[in-house]
């Protein structure tokens, strides 16, 4: 016998008999999704002012300080500068990777 599982009897789906009809289903998408979603709700402008234009001062006056301040490490090279080949000079010879020579 060629059955469809375990023995189960076979299940039957019909759309109908959830009360979706053709004319309900969605139509299919015929473009790509738009990348960003259409904002219903514009965001608040900024405010404008004198206390706010202070406020963006003090706190670019701060983030200024606190570079310049010896506890802020700054990278000693790019990243672009680094040497990426490798050295085995400062591992053991028993670490080191040997190509295997072949036996003539």
């Amino acid at each position: 016998m060629a059955g469809k599982g375990r023995g189960v009897g076979a299940f039957t789906f019909n759309i109908d008999a959830l009360g979706i009809g053709r004319g309900n289903m969605p139509e299919a998408r015929v473009g790509p999704s738009p990348l960003f979603p259409n904002t219903d709700f514009k965001p608040v402008p900024l405010k404008a002012g004198e206390d706010e234009d202070y406020m963006l001062a003090l706190k670019q006056e701060m983030r200024g300080t606190m570079q310049r301040l010896p506890h802020n490490i700054k990278p000693q090279s790019n990243k672009a500068d680094v040497n990426l080949a490798k050295s085995w000079t400062h591992i053991q010879s028993v670490n080191c990777m040997q190509m295997e020579r072949r036996k003539l």
